[in-house]
């Protein structure tokens, strides 16, 4: 079996499970009766960790390959600290139980997507191309844990996800990250710290992508004190939210060329401003889900693009380091404005909530046509590694 078989299938099993525990744990609090404000703070407590982690993550993984093996490390002590959920359900307890269990979770898609963008560069591939079995995994996960926790409990989709965690490990343990007789290139940290377009497109990622994780963590239940969903109906949503993503990824790795990098970022902001306006004014129940659907056409095309894009940014041997900066920034600004939007939503309402995140996503949109107007970037990824290639051989000669 080759590498590239292996990451895909660490994908589909790795992003199955997460669809089967993680997106039900706002609806898993609010059943034992959690307020929002608490709930702010629960969801919040990942990005915080991640924040103060992904430091020593950076320093412990000095190239791709100790990267992955850190990965399938934290992986295993992730697994055996998940079950403890349904042990306690008494506030300070479950505190500390979700604070042990990120120590070692929080990071874990960062280091996954650190050494796949890397493994698949080094294999001729996309990342896309191994990131889209994670989109359609997570189809699959969210329907069949919203299914199994209507029909039995949730407690019993968390252990199919643990058991598909734990084959996903097996299968990292196996996997090369570089080709057997090609030497791990050493990062460089001062050629990284002085690229100024990989600050500015970190910059932007944070604020977009930050501003719309915040707003759909408080969508489920956003959608069961407004529109009376269950978890059942949830994970179907969620699923055709996912199906779309995939599809975008499908059609962008098969037609990229034809777009370039602002266009497609300027649709991915524009869909979730209009998504969050109509939330924000308590649209029918039929508007919600179907501009729903565009949340879809907004992750599949950052999904596409932004690893890949900042391996393509650093080169391959920042590339690890260079994706793990970009989650750390992004957790931060995560983190603050859950606790703060968490706290909002309980003390007005999701009118306000919703209003807030829109008037943040067109000062995001605002700042991307700033700096991105003239698409000094990249016109497509093919071009930005030919670039790349041609700058590395001029470097050779000299």
């Amino acid at each position: 079996m080759s590498d590239l078989t292996k990451l895909k299938i660490v994908f589909f099993l790795k992003f199955m499970a997460e669809a089967m525990f993680i997106p039900f744990l706002a609806l898993y609090y609010e059943s034992l009766g959690f307020s929002e404000a608490v709930i702010g703070i629960f969801i919040a407590i990942p990005p915080i960790i991640g924040i103060s982690l992904t430091p020593i993550y950076s320093i412990i993984c000095k190239n791709v390959k100790v990267a992955k093996m850190t990965f399938s490390i934290i992986s295993i002590i992730s697994l055996t600290c998940m079950f403890l959920y349904f042990k306690f359900t008494d506030y300070k307890v479950l505190l500390a139980i979700i604070i042990t269990f990120n120590i070692f979770h929080a990071n874990n898609f960062g280091l996954l997507e650190a050494f796949a963008s890397v493994c698949a560069a080094n294999n001729n591939t996309d990342y896309s191309k191994v990131r889209v079995y994670g989109s359609f995994a997570y189809v699959a996960g969210l329907v069949l844990s919203g299914f199994l926790t209507r029909v039995t409990s949730f407690f019993i989709s968390a252990s199919i996800a643990g058991i598909l965690t734990a084959i996903a490990i097996i299968f990292s343990f196996t996997l090369h990250v570089t080709p057997t007789n090609e030497k791990v290139e050493k990062r460089d940290l001062k050629a990284l710290f002085k690229n100024k377009r990989y600050f500015i497109f970190i910059i932007f990622m944070a604020l977009f992508i930050g501003t719309t994780n915040v707003a759909d963590d408080f969508y489920s239940t956003y959608l069961s004190k407004t529109k009376g969903f269950s978890y059942d109906s949830y994970g179907y949503l969620q699923a055709s939210f996912i199906v779309v993503e995939g599809l975008v990824i499908v059609f962008l790795f098969s037609f990229r060329k034809k777009f370039k990098l602002k266009h497609l970022y300027f649709l991915a902001i524009i869909f979730p401003i209009i998504r969050y306006f109509l939330s924000a004014l308590n649209a029918p129940l039929f508007v919600i889900v179907l501009i729903g659907l565009t949340r879809g056409i907004t992750w599949g095309i950052h999904s596409y693009l932004w690893a890949q894009f900042i391996v393509n940014l650093v080169g391959k041997k920042n590339g690890a380091f260079g994706v793990m900066l970009a989650v750390m920034t992004l957790n931060l600004y995560q983190a603050i404005m859950k606790i703060i939007l968490g706290r909002l939503i309980d003390s007005t309402s999701y009118f306000i909530f919703y209003l807030i995140i829109s008037y943040i996503l067109i000062f995001v949109l605002i700042y991307f046509i700033t700096f991105f107007h003239k698409n000094n970037y990249v016109n497509n990824l093919t071009e930005e590694i030919n670039k790349r290639k041609s700058e590395e051989k001029t470097y050779i000669n000299e």
